[in-house]
């Protein structure tokens, strides 16, 4: 025992040091709320180059963890170490991931007309306490470090969509943000006390061992399932979890729209991603924690993702075809993004193949083309909303004379939500059918493929109103930062559409 203790202090003490991108991004909150209180006078620039030197600061510290690999602030269990936080190429992608978001996020907050002329430390802290918590929830081995990385992403979410207490719809969309936010939390925590009886632990790979040695009820572990399911597909905007979105797209500031639709997104899915596949054998179509009958026999893990993107991709854009506001589209159309993505999972859950980052390729690769196309159609709307106030698809009117090449940048990054070539959605959605046509899900394909074709109404209803509808109002001037943002967020998206074979090989090499 005494021996375990002196082992533990010093995986501590280590673990400190492999903890430095979360200890910064910690200090960067506390630094932007002083500055928020003793900065004389308006200026959201200041905070703003305080967050930006501060995330790059953080990004800069997690760089060595690419070549790291290990647990940290763990502590030993019968000569075995478990941990909390996993250092490892998959967490550094996303980590990585929700970085950049928050990066390229900070722009459009500048020029989102409500933030004008008014203090942004709060709104900065709360990004960046946001992206701390996703931090926690890509590196999470504990399912008690997982579940307090998701209240913590959540907590600062639902303060920043109602950061606007001028904006009655903003305040509507954080309230009902926090109602569903809570429901999902009382929902997975149940379902994660269900996990820690039956095996009294809540590190994932002591959990899978326990359950296989020892062997649990099917009822007890389809219920646990169905419970810990509903907190991640909260996080990941599915289905059944998805009634938050569109009212809370809708009403939050749309540059932090644009950062939840990414970011939140991302981190829900690294979150349940590591979750699953700390329980696949990559031997067959089994789980194995299930006991001495296979759970996946009855009611499985696969069956379940495989109906949620089934679902998810459905609703979504059967929704979507009849909203008349932008943002509310473009949160259905978040929905079904999450259903093609979803996709991905339900194959490597299965544990057909062997679960190495090749299976995990096609959904990182589709992770990289939906960063930049989703954060550049909310950057146009971002841009056009501040300069004529328009959230509408009507508003769009005569966009293509208007600003040209803001309507052209939309046109790219709707065309690569539906996945036209030669764009990086193209792509992406490509490798998503293919893997699971090669692994005997052809019917999810199938359904995927037709929902493709349903979204195609209501992204070209959006291109239609920019090009072949008249508007008689002038020109939009949208700025040279705008437009270098722009350029930034719709020239890879064409690069992934064109050159995409270097950038499939590096998206496996961050799988497990």
């Amino acid at each position: 025992m005494g021996n375990d203790f002196s082992q533990t202090q010093d995986l501590i003490s280590r673990g400190l040091a492999g903890f430095i991108p979360e200890l910064v991004l910690s200090a960067l909150v506390c630094v932007l709320l002083l500055a928020d209180l003793f900065i004389r006078g308006v200026k959201p620039r200041t905070t703003a180059w305080i967050a930006t030197i501060g995330l790059v600061l953080a990004g800069a510290t997690l760089w060595p963890r690419l070549a790291a690999s290990g647990e940290i602030f763990g502590w030993m269990q019968g000569g075995t170490q478990q941990g909390l936080l996993v250092t490892d190429r998959f967490a550094w992608f996303f980590q990585m991931f929700c970085l950049a978001t928050a990066l390229a996020t900070l722009p459009m907050a500048l020029d989102h007309a409500a933030f004008r002329a008014r203090r942004m430390g709060e709104y900065h802290a709360l990004v960046v306490a946001a992206t701390l918590g996703m931090f926690m929830m890509a590196g999470a081995v504990n399912l008690l470090i997982a579940w307090l990385g998701i209240e913590f992403a959540s907590m600062a979410s639902y303060l920043a969509t109602a950061f606007d207490k001028r904006d009655r719809r903003g305040s509507e969309g954080g309230i009902k943000y926090v109602i569903y936010g809570s429901v999902a939390s009382g929902v997975m925590l149940y379902g994660l006390s269900l996990i820690y009886g039956m095996t009294g632990s809540l590190h994932y790979g002591a959990i899978a061992q326990q359950l296989q040695v020892s062997g649990a009820s099917d009822l007890g572990l389809m219920t646990a399932a169905l419970l810990v399911f509903g907190g991640f597909a909260y996080k990941m905007a599915a289905f059944p979890m998805h009634f938050w979105c569109p009212d809370v797209y809708e009403g939050a500031p749309t540059p932090f729209t644009a950062y939840l639709s990414v970011a939140s997104k991302a981190a829900g899915f690294a979150v349940f991603v590591r979750f699953i596949a700390a329980f696949t054998t990559g031997e067959g179509p089994s789980f194995v924690a299930f006991g001495s009958v296979p759970f996946d026999a009855s009611f499985g893990w696969p069956t379940l993702i495989a109906a949620a993107a089934a679902l998810s991709m459905t609703v979504g854009n059967l929704a979507a075809l009849w909203q008349t506001n932008v943002k509310r589209m473009l949160a259905w159309s978040s929905v079904a993004q999450a259903g093609y993505l979803l996709m991905a999972v339900a194959v490597y859950a299965a544990g057909r193949g062997r679960p190495s980052g090749g299976d995990l390729g096609p959904l990182i690769f589709y992770f990289i083309a939906y960063f930049f196309m989703n954060l550049g159609a909310f950057h146009v709307v971002t841009v056009i909303a501040s300069r004529t106030g328009a959230q509408h698809v009507e508003d769009f009117n005569g966009l293509g004379r208007r600003a040209p090449w803001m309507a052209f940048g939309l046109t790219v990054c709707l065309l690569s939500l539906l996945g036209v070539p030669p764009t990086g959605g193209f792509t992406g959605k490509l490798q998503l059918l293919q893997t699971a046509v090669e692994n005997h899900l052809v019917w999810l394909a199938v359904l995927a493929g037709i929902n493709t074709a349903i979204s195609a109404f209501y992204y070209f209803k959006l291109i239609r109103c920019m090009y072949l509808h008249e508007n008689q109002a002038g020109l939009v001037t949208t700025g040279t930062t705008n437009a270098v943002l722009l350029a930034l967020l719709v020239l890879p998206v064409l690069v992934l559409g064109l050159a995409f074979s270097p950038f499939i090989e590096l998206s496996r090499s961050f799988g497990f």
